[in-house]
């Protein structure tokens, strides 16, 4: 077993191994750690969630390629409904609007899982560990020395370059006892793929309610990915209820737009938190996706966020190798942090304000909320600001959103 790589990358999910794929032609040496077997039944970042991802996430997978083995599983959004449950105002967005073919697509998460462990696998240069679990790490000289644990035993490598890629609760932040802000929404999100009367056309729907949004995105003709937001509070109650008591809740709650749900599948929840890391990088080390920023889900930004990460650090590994820096570095990781920080903030007051909003029951925010709406659907320049924002090309970007190579 090799025992010192240039850079080990904890955490095999999507935004984990999109890095590995990104970094891969610099020859570096690269590890990838993962704690559970990377198999799609197993992998909970590879589940069968509806993954929203936009045209900046696209230009980025198409660039690790693997566009063309999810092209066929993945579903245009052509439009976008969104609405506030009891009140006036409405929102809605078309692609037309920007002269572009779609406003993103919808992919299940295990196929999108499917085919970055293929690309992986086609690369010398990345050895992935797993499963395996970071146990600890200490600084050694110029290099972090990390102890793991597997069911045979204890093994101990170095690396130049430790990038925490290991979500939300990240072993790597709390490790480099990396403080956080941290806001629970007493919020759970459940999710289920759902298959209704009318053909959904090619449109996502978020719908404002008391409870939380209800979201649902389009994955075939008449089948949606179902992601009704409750009080954490209530969600063992619909998540135990019979299928036909929870239907009639949900059709209740979004309205008849697409009429009948005809078919409920299998019901899944997943708690619902913001959180922030106060510093995303040290000496060696640097957090990328979840593990540094984790986002309320009410704007579908979680992932199309992290793979931007994703392009960001890239982009700086690469340009630092070219100028002959070390991979270990620091002026690589204080660019990393001046490209993205921008686009990070703007993400997350954008899905802060959201939530405040929406979900706030005073009678001012509620108003204000539905006057934005309004004014997004009557004025050109609002509503070209917020479809740029859902699609993830809003402000400067890294050269893989913008289509450019590295």
């Amino acid at each position: 077993m090799q025992h010192e790589y240039d850079v080990v990358i904890v955490g095999g999910g999507m935004v984990g191994a999109s890095l590995a794929c990104a970094i891969a032609p610099t020859n570096l040496s690269i590890a990838l750690i993962e704690s559970i077997a990377l198999k799609e039944d197993q992998q909970p970042s590879y589940d069968d969630r509806g993954i929203s991802l936009s045209p900046s996430s696209k230009r980025i997978l198409e660039y690790l390629d693997v566009w063309d083995d999810i092209y066929t599983n993945a579903t245009p959004i052509k439009n976008i409904h969104v609405s506030n449950q009891g009140r006036f105002g409405f929102t809605h967005l078309t692609a037309s609007e920007l002269n572009v073919p779609e406003l993103g697509h919808v992919v299940i998460a295990k196929s999108l899982g499917h085919a970055l462990h293929k690309k992986l696998s086609h690369f010398k240069n990345i050895k992935i560990l797993c499963p395996i679990k970071l146990q600890n790490f200490e600084r050694k000289n110029s290099k972090i020395s990390l102890e793991l644990l597997s069911s045979k035993g204890t093994k101990v490598i170095d690396t130049k370059l430790l990038i925490g890629a290991d979500g939300s609760h990240s072993k790597v932040r709390s490790l480099a006892n990396i403080e956080i802000n941290k806001n629970d929404y007493k919020q759970t999100a459940i999710v289920s793929n759902v298959t209704t009367q009318k053909p959904n056309q090619n449109t996502a729907y978020e719908r404002f309610t008391s409870h939380g949004p209800i979201a649902l995105l389009p994955i075939d003709k008449n089948r949606s990915v179902l992601v009704f937001t409750t009080h954490s509070n209530e969600a063992n109650q619909y998540l135990s209820m019979p299928d036909n008591e929870y239907i009639k809740i949900i059709e209740k709650e979004f309205g008849r737009r697409l009429g009948k749900i005809c078919k409920l599948e299998k019901r899944c929840e997943y708690p619902i938190f913001f959180i922030e890391a106060k510093t995303q990088y040290q000496e060696n080390i640097v957090l990328i996706g979840n593990s540094a920023h984790t986002v309320h889900p009410n704007a579908a930004q979680g992932f199309n966020l992290g793979l931007r990460d994703v392009a960001g650090l890239a982009e700086c590994i690469t340009n630092g190798l070219n100028r002959n820096l070390a991979i270990d570095d620091i002026d690589i990781l204080k660019r990393y942090i001046d490209l993205r920080s921008a686009d990070q903030k703007n993400v997350i007051d954008f899905c802060n304000s959201i939530a405040n909003c929406f979900y706030n029951k005073s009678f001012i925010l509620n108003s204000c909320a539905n006057a934005a709406m309004i004014s997004f659907d009557c004025i050109p320049e609002l509503k070209s600001l917020l479809l740029k924002r859902a699609m993830g090309v809003a402000g400067y970007q890294p050269r893989l959103v913008r289509g450019l190579n590295l």
